[in-house]
């Protein structure tokens, strides 16, 4: 039986159901009596649960936390994590972000590649696997969350508060192929300096894990004439730019950017950094916008690892630290920028801490911890990698497919033995928490075929 062949059956149904899915706008928002994560990832999570139980699968809603999906037999089971919920939309997009729109062979939307279309593609593979009837040793349980994109309060729940059993051995199609044995930790916090002014006003950003394409700063009108003086200097030579306007008399800076994931800050351009650069190039003497603007004008610029802030590190599993400014905003008489730290696997952790600490010290900074999670390191010939490794090898026919390190954080962190297994091939470029998210529906056939044979390789492995 050639179930790598008959998978393509269910290529249609599952171009429709994912279009259902990806119309269900699931950012986070504030919780509602049974939706713990606001109405949308609730919706999300349950029309993917109607998807399955319609395919024939035993399906269970925790608490509208996190939901399950399981078929087959045997006391062991394998896992495959993915979730549901999705960064915000961001501006800028060429067709609708919660459309699903497909143009050219596209499907446009939030959430087609992070991580509805790849759950939704494996859990078609699944389908396959019980239509065909073929013998596993191990029962397969899908696990869907429904707050990955913030603070993994699904996960949380499920193996946490209701303490539910671990698989043997689980992947998350929440990555990029080959195999990621290695995610950096991460550290998240917020920066806050003290400010004394009611006449300033900054937003920057809309989420914390992505390089924000577009900051704002409201001054006093008084710094017109500075602005004036310095502004096309500054914009001189750069691709993405700042403006100035006068409006209700104050004066409102613009700063545009290119959004990536915070995993990958070198893909994109930071407009906040930019932004907070030009408040120190232009001399500005408000209380926290002028520690703010020295502070990264001495230590970031537009770097992105640390390097000017003597924070660089390094390792040969994972590479280079990874620092992304994402948020901006004053609350509270504090100037407040968030600050989201990818470290390698096998730097020391409280030493990294320690040193920002001290820095921030001497800009009277103060640091409010919002994420501290620890690495992922999975060596290379580990049954799990290596069968992984080989599936992607003999699928995509690409022997240089080996496995690889990321800055991202998947649910791979959640549970024992575990790593993240695609979904992005090789080529194919990358969206994920950027406007005009994609699946190239071309890409459909193969990663039914490699998900099929994953499922059916771990469960009897």
């Amino acid at each position: 039986m050639d179930i790598q062949n008959e998978v393509l059956k269910y290529k249609d149904e599952l171009i429709k159901s994912l279009q259902e899915s990806i119309r269900i706008k699931s950012v986070e928002e504030e919780a509602k009596p049974g939706m713990p994560f606001g109405e949308g990832p609730a919706k999300a999570l349950n029309h993917f649960l109607d998807v399955a139980k319609n395919l024939g699968f035993k399906t269970q809603n925790f608490d509208n936390y996190v939901g399950e999906v399981e078929f087959g037999e045997g006391e062991e089971s394998i896992g495959i994590l993915g979730h549901v919920d999705v960064v915000p939309e961001g501006s800028g997009w060429d067709y609708p972000p919660y459309s699903a729109e497909i143009v050219n062979n596209k499907m446009y939307g939030r959430g087609t590649l992070d991580d509805k279309g790849p759950l939704m593609i494996a859990l078609y593979a699944m389908k396959a696997l019980k239509d065909l009837g073929v013998p596993m040793k191990r029962k397969v349980r899908m696990i869907v969350g429904a707050n990955e994109e913030t603070n993994w309060g699904c996960m949380k729940h499920y193996f946490g508060k209701l303490n539910m059993p671990q698989p043997v051995m689980s992947f998350t199609p929440d990555s990029t192929f080959p195999v990621t044995f290695a995610e950096k930790g991460i550290m998240r916090g917020l920066i806050k300096v003290k400010t004394d002014s009611n006449d300033i006003d900054l937003e920057g950003g809309k989420v914390y894990n992505a390089v924000p394409e577009k900051s704002t700063l409201t001054l006093p009108i008084s710094y017109k004439e500075k602005v004036d003086e310095k502004l096309d200097a500054y914009n001189e030579g750069k691709e993405y730019k700042i403006t100035s306007e006068v409006k209700d008399d104050k004066l409102i800076l613009t700063s545009l950017g290119k959004s990536a994931h915070a995993a990958h800050p070198e893909s994109g351009y930071n407009s906040l950094s930019s932004l907070m650069n030009f408040v120190d190039y232009l001399g500005v003497e408000i209380p926290g916008l002028r520690e703010m603007g020295k502070y990264f004008a001495e230590n970031v610029k537009m770097e992105y690892n640390g390097k000017s802030a003597g924070l660089f590190y390094e390792d040969e599993p994972s590479g280079e630290i990874t620092m992304n400014y994402g948020k901006a905003f004053i609350k509270d008489g504090d100037v407040v920028v968030s600050v989201d730290t990818r470290y390698p696997v096998t730097i020391d952790y409280e030493e990294l801490k320690t040193k920002l600490l001290n820095l921030l010290d001497k800009y009277n900074m103060e640091f409010i911890p919002l994420k501290e999670e620890g690495p992922l390191y999975v060596e290379k010939d580990n049954f799990l990698v290596k069968t992984l490794t080989d599936i992607y090898q003999e699928v995509t026919g690409d022997p240089d497919g080996e496995p690889r390190s990321t800055g991202g954080g998947t649910y791979a962190k959640a549970v024992q033995n575990c790593v993240a297994f695609g979904a992005l091939l090789k080529g194919t470029p990358d969206t994920m928490h950027q406007k005009n998210e994609c699946i190239d529906l071309s890409t459909i056939d193969t990663l039914l075929k490699i998900y099929i044979e994953a499922i059916y390789r771990l469960a009897n492995g």
